[in-house]
Order: C-alpha cells, then sequence, then structure tokens
C-alpha cells in the first residue's frame, strides 16, 4: 500500500468521530430549534385563545356615544346570563334599596311549591282562601273547589292569583310556609329580602312590615329559578290558558297580566302591584345575540311596563351584540 493511500485512510479514520459528532450535533440542533419553534408557536396560539376569551367575556360591548338611561322606577336593574352560565350587569339604578315586591313573591312562592309538593295531590279551596283580594282581572276562587297543585301555579304564576298563592302556603300551614320561604332566601344569599306572606300583599295595618327585597336580589331568585327550575319561567310564559277544576270540568280561562305580551320572543314574566310597592315586574327573554337571557327588574314604578319598554330599547342600542 502506497503512503498515499495509508495516508488517506488514517485521514478517513480519524475524521469519522468528528463526522458523526457533527452530525448528531446538527440533529440536536435541529431538534432544538424544532421544540423551541413549536412551543412558541403553542405559546402564541395559548395567547391568542386567552385573548378571544377576554373578548368574549367582554361581550356585549358598551356604545359609547349613546346616552345614559334613565327609567322612572326607583330601582332597575339588567343582568345578561351567557350561555356559560356567566353573568354580567348591563344596567343599574339603586340596586341595593329595599323595597316593597308585591306578586314578585310568588317566584319564591313557586320555588317552594316545585321543591316540596306533588303536582297531582289535591287542593280544596277553603273559604279563608276564596276571600284573598285579588288584582283587577284575577277572579277569587270558590269555596270547596278542589284543584290540583300544578294548575293552581298556573294560577300563581299566569294571573297572580293571591287565593292560590295562600291555598298552596297553607297546605304546610302558612306560617311554616313562610317561615320556609325566608329560610331559602337566606340559602340563596339573598341578603335584603325578607317575608312576610306568600301572596306580596300588603297588610291591612300599613304600619306593619310587608315583604320587601331589591331589584338585586330579585334579579339572584329569577336567576336561580331560570338555572334549576325552568319550567316556573315555562308557566309564566302563557297568554292565556285553559285551567281546569280537580274533576275535569273548565273552571275558566287565564290570561296573563302582562301588558308586554308579543313584544319579544321567549318572554316570561311576573308582575306585581300594591298600594305600597307601586308596579313590579321581572321578566326573562332572549338577548339580541340570539345565544344569552336578559333579566330586567323594575321596582317600585308608575309605569312599570313604559319603564321596561324603555329599558328592553336601550339595551338593544346602548350594546355592541355581535
Amino acid at each position: 500500500m502506497s503512503k498515499s493511500l495509508r495516508l488517506f485512510f488514517i485521514i478517513i479514520f480519524l475524521g469519522l468521530p468528528l463526522w458523526w459528532g457533527i452530525n448528531v450535533f446538527a440533529q440536536k440542533l435541529e431538534d432544538f430549534f424544532y421544540t423551541n419553534v413549536a412551543a412558541q408557536e403553542e405559546e402564541v396560539l395559548n395567547q391568542n385563545a386567552a385573548i378571544e376569551k377576554q373578548l368574549e367575556s367582554m361581550k356585549p360591548s358598551r356604545k359609547e356615544e349613546t346616552d345614559a338611561l334613565e327609567v322612572g322606577a326607583r330601582s332597575a336593574i339588567s343582568v345578561l346570563i351567557k350561555k356559560d352560565g356567566t353573568e354580567k350587569v348591563l344596567f343599574q339604578k339603586n340596586i341595593q334599596e329595599k323595597l316593597p315586591i308585591a306578586s314578585i313573591t310568588k317566584l319564591m312562592t313557586a320555588l317552594l311549591v316545585m321543591r316540596n309538593y306533588n303536582f297531582e295531590e289535591t287542593v280544596e279551596i277553603s273559604s279563608e282562601a276564596a276571600k284573598v283580594e285579588n288584582e283587577q282581572g284575577s277572579g277569587n276562587l270558590r269555596v270547596a273547589e278542589k284543584f290540583f297543585v300544578k294548575d293552581l301555579l298556573y294560577f300563581l304564576l299566569i294571573e297572580s292569583n293571591n287565593g292560590a298563592a295562600f291555598a298552596l302556603a297553607d297546605m304546610m300551614d302558612e306560617k311554616e310556609f313562610v317561615d320556609l320561604m325566608n329560610i331559602t332566601a337566606a340559602e340563596l344569599g339573598l341578603e335584603d329580602t325578607f317575608f312576610v306572606n306568600p301572596t306580596g300583599l300588603d297588610p291591612e295595618n300599613q304600619q306593619d312590615l310587608t315583604n320587601y327585597s331589591t331589584v338585586e336580589d330579585v334579579a339572584k331568585l329569577a336567576i336561580y329559578i331560570l338555572k334549576t327550575e325552568p319550567s316556573i319561567w315555562d308557566i309564566a310564559r302563557f297568554s292565556e290558558f285553559d285551567v281546569y277544576s280537580a274533576d275535569g270540568i273548565l273552571f275558566r280561562k287565564l290570561k296573563s297580566t302582562n301588558e308586554l305580551l308579543g313584544t319579544m320572543p321567549d318572554l316570561s314574566w311576573k308582575t306585581g302591584w300594591t298600594l305600597r310597592a307601586g308596579g313590579c315586574l321581572a321578566i326573562i327573554y332572549l338577548a339580541p345575540d340570539k345565544q344569552s337571557y336578559l333579566v330586567n327588574i323594575v321596582l317600585s314604578s308608575e309605569d312599570r311596563f313604559g319603564d321596561m319598554e324603555k329599558m328592553m330599547d336601550w339595551l338593544n342600542g346602548a350594546y355592541q351584540w355581535q
């Protein structure tokens, strides 16, 4: 073997480790850059997702050019319930002021009935329940007439019948029922809410305490019902309903007390009015984004339906919904 050839093989032999090392280094360098780039891309994607989530949480956004809302109601609130269950206050006025709530009371009455009663149980109307006064348009129940519990719920929520509220509470004992109303209010965190009766009627002695709450607490109750007992709001959506006595005889056609019928799809409501409370109204309806719900409450209003319409129109125009 010539000297030149031996030298060539020596160089090859000595260069093999260097060549192997360079290849290993290059592979590791390639892996490093690939991992680093992938990590950076993942970080960017995560950042973009976080930004999108933050932007989504800010919707609907307030339009700066729109004027502030003014309503005559002494207290009012609008809360948006998003499809993921999160909540956002869109309007508020004196939300922690304690005020009489009239027949808004019946939302709590209905909740306790849903939780504690057998819908197929028969209720006989007592003389006390038959003589309980009602708002105009809501006739009194008749003594000894029998209804199923489920049918009295329609009386309660569609025409706001006070006799139905009394009859349902009296199945348990009225005092015990009212005590349970207050216990439930405390459990739900309604710290500024108190009940003295299941109807919302003013006491005969105007110096006595009446049912009171705040729009903030009423909104909490309305939202809790929406999430846990939505059938209450389903019943409240009816404009009319034929109700039958327990023996299957048509008693009468119930008609809603809500003057906003037909103004908004999927609209549910609970009205209330007494001399001390003034006009009260709680509504739930599909928001303009067609994915969320709006819960609007007004208390102590001289024009509850006018105030509510004004609030609904303002919410539609004052926020960017898409």
